[in-house]
């Protein structure tokens, strides 16, 4: 943010959507580095949220810390379109996304890889993921404008993605059931919102990564997803980013973010887990891991 009274307007919306002392929601809009003055273009259908916040699940519990060139999850830019997504893809990591968002029953691993439900249609450039169950859908395009590459199946896979009738297979059914979670153990109003969020608003979560290139996300469970990193921005700095463009919108003001320390903080009660550490993990280290990294995309 450039002058005091754009940090001043910040620091009242923050404080006006958290439970943040004013002191506080004062002291993290002051570290705000971005501000592109509009709010995370939402989707308001409940099944679009869902397939995005899914994706973005898989997409963080697939890569872990083998993004490339500072693209968390992948995801160079997102746009709206209507009520749906267009995602632009790292040109280097397009088909690996491609490949872990697909579904397909591992036997190796003994279930489901991927979205279940997840369908494609459309051209070679511009390929539309779309839920089999509903109109719910997402185009991802390469940022090279390239061709998209579909996998093909690897030892001990079934590609389920490729089934054209019958609807979904009987595991299929069961992971659904379970992401929809029958038990009511997690809030999937608030997990879908802003899962959907992070996933619709890479400029500002792919800060994470640009000081070495990647940074690292995983998951726990169906109701989280984590993103570490060790330079750059801070904890603070970044809440400050994600709140100042929606990141909290409608979601409950107690659960709206927990600070817990300098170097941690939580959003819709640990939906959105943000670990930094207090020193750089790679040093001059971090070029070596990058063409680590790619090594194992060409391989």
């Amino acid at each position: 943010m450039s002058n005091s009274r754009n940090t001043n307007r910040l620091a009242k919306r923050i404080r006006s959507q958290t439970s943040l002392t004013l002191s506080t929601a004062s002291r993290i809009a002051r570290q705000a580095k971005v501000y592109l003055g509009s709010s995370v273009a939402n989707t308001a259908d409940p099944q679009q949220r869902r397939l995005e916040a899914h994706m973005a699940h898989v997409l963080a519990s697939s890569f872990q810390d083998r993004q490339l060139n500072g693209a968390l999850l992948g995801v160079r830019e997102a746009r709206p379109d209507g009520q749906r997504l267009v995602l632009t893809l790292d040109s280097d990591m397009a088909d690996e996304v491609l490949r872990e968002l697909l579904p397909r029953f591992d036997h190796f691993y003994g279930g489901i890889r991927g979205v279940p439900g997840l369908r494609i249609r459309g051209r070679s450039d511009r390929v539309i993921l779309h839920d089999a169950l509903g109109p719910a859908q997402v185009t991802v395009t390469r940022s090279d404008h390239g061709r998209m590459r579909l996998p093909s199946a690897r030892e001990g896979e079934v590609l389920l993605w490729k089934r054209t009738s019958g609807g979904l297979s009987h595991d299929e059914k069961q992971e659904v059931e379970e992401w929809a979670d029958p038990q009511g153990r997690t809030d999937l109003r608030v997990r879908d919102l802003l899962m959907s969020r992070i996933l619709r608003c890479p400029r500002l979560v792919n800060r994470t990564a640009e000081p070495h290139g990647f940074a690292n996300c995983y998951t726990h469970h169906s109701g989280d997803l984590v993103i570490e990193w060790c330079c750059g921005d801070t904890v603070e700095a970044l809440c400050a980013n994600l709140l100042a463009h929606g990141i909290a919108d409608s979601v409950p003001r107690e659960k709206a973010i927990e600070l817990l320390s300098p170097h941690s903080a939580h959003l819709g009660e640990r939906t959105v887990i943000l670990n930094r550490h207090n020193s750089c993990l790679y040093s001059n280290e971090a070029w070596d891991v990058v063409e680590y990294i790619k090594k194992g995309y060409a391989s």
